[in-house]
């Protein structure tokens, strides 16, 4: 199974119990690749791999060389897991909704299970947007406000760079397709997510999967990935700012991104009488226009459809304009600071920052001009 996308669907989540479950997905004949690599701590999803694919460098580093761009053995590691397995094996990122039709050829042609079927989630798209819009906050991928950038995804010829890879990523129909001319319709499927029902993505692909049920569930405060409130983007886009003038997206991820952001958005801890960010209602009346015509075009490529279709087009967000705050409570400045404990700090960092430090650390120690002679 190839579990494609949509991001900001769930995705995180079902990967998290995928991951924590793999033992128990395993004794069922389901193989879900445990992610080991010396860059990261934890992390459940294949998004390495499928960057791979793509052919372009991690977070907002720059592609200045070969060496920026993520290697494609990440991918042809991840493969010969994939293929050294006789049961039911899971690809599962996100990122794979970027992939155009040559590179998911490639997923094909190297890959030998005899059945492939590719597996999509979604969201009404008026949700989407706010999330999609803090998750680049969360990356530090964003230096402009809501009402800025939604602006610019909705421009009529699509030209600025948010549009571009937004709809690269969410222009479903489209995505759609690129997967069906490769797979056919009868070996990609959609599942509609149950806004009102957490445990409906958990039990479909238990389903799917011919798993048990209640194998794969929600776990409280692992993969919650919730949104931001306003006083926590805001903290966080001034980090922004101030971080990528004076560190690269290797310190932005150990201490930020897989650091702060997480810490804050993989807990329900947060004010409950904070702002919630608003979209405008221009924005969402486009959304939900745009909504429609995605129902039909998907409807119209007859592909298996799990859940409610038709649901996406009546789902409503908080509607007005944001004020962007000066200043923050200092309850929310605090509980970033959380984040940091040297248990989680350390597995963080890279193998080569820690050996580096081990090292210098040892001559430190066995240094013989550390001791000086008695007199």
């Amino acid at each position: 199974m190839i579990h494609a996308g949509f991001l900001k669907t769930g995705t995180t989540a079902l990967q998290a119990s995928m991951n924590i479950k793999q033992k128990a997905l395993l004794n069922q004949g389901v193989f879900y690749p445990r992610v080991v690599d010396p860059r990261i701590a934890v992390e459940a999803d294949h998004h390495f791999a499928a960057i791979a694919l793509i052919g372009k460098p991690e977070g907002w580093r720059k592609e200045e060389s070969e060496n920026d761009v993520e290697p494609i053995e990440t991918w042809q590691d991840l493969c010969k897991e994939l293929n050294g397995f006789k049961g039911t094996s899971i690809f599962s990122s996100e990122m794979l909704c970027e992939l155009e039709v040559p590179q998911i050829q490639r997923i094909k042609a190297e890959t030998k299970a005899d059945e492939k079927d590719v597996i999509f989630t979604i969201r009404p798209l008026v949700k989407i947007l706010p999330s999609a819009y803090q998750q680049k906050i969360k990356f530090g991928q964003i230096k402009v406000s809501y009402e800025k950038w939604l602006e610019q995804v909705f421009d009529p010829a699509r030209e600025p760079s948010a549009a571009k890879q937004f709809w690269l990523r969410h222009d479903y129909p489209a995505v759609l397709q690129r997967w069906i001319d490769v797979f056919t319709n009868e070996h990609v499927g959609l599942v509609v997510a149950d806004e009102k029902n957490r445990e409906f993505l958990f039990e479909t692909f238990n389903s799917l999967l011919h798993l048990k049920p209640g194998t794969l569930h929600q776990y409280k405060k692992v993969g919650t990935n919730r949104s931001l409130t306003v006083d926590e983007g805001a903290l966080l886009m001034e980090v922004n700012r101030l971080f990528r003038k004076y560190r690269d997206w290797t310190d932005y991820k150990i201490f930020i991104r897989e650091g702060a952001a997480k810490f804050l958005t993989d807990t329900d801890n947060k004010n409950p009488d904070a702002q919630k960010l608003l979209t405008p209602q221009w924005a969402i009346d486009a959304a939900q226009e745009l909504t429609r015509k995605h129902i039909e075009q998907i409807k119209a490529l007859n592909i298996r459809v799990i859940g409610d279709l038709d649901s996406l087009a009546s789902a409503s967000v908080p509607a007005g304009l944001n004020e962007i705050p000066d200043s923050i409570p200092v309850k929310t400045a605090a509980r970033m600071f959380l984040a940091y404990s040297r248990e989680d700090l350390v597995k963080r960092l890279p193998d080569d920052v820690l050996f580096a430090e081990v090292k210098n650390r040892i001559k430190e120690k066995i240094n013989p001009r550390r001791f000086k002679p008695r007199r």
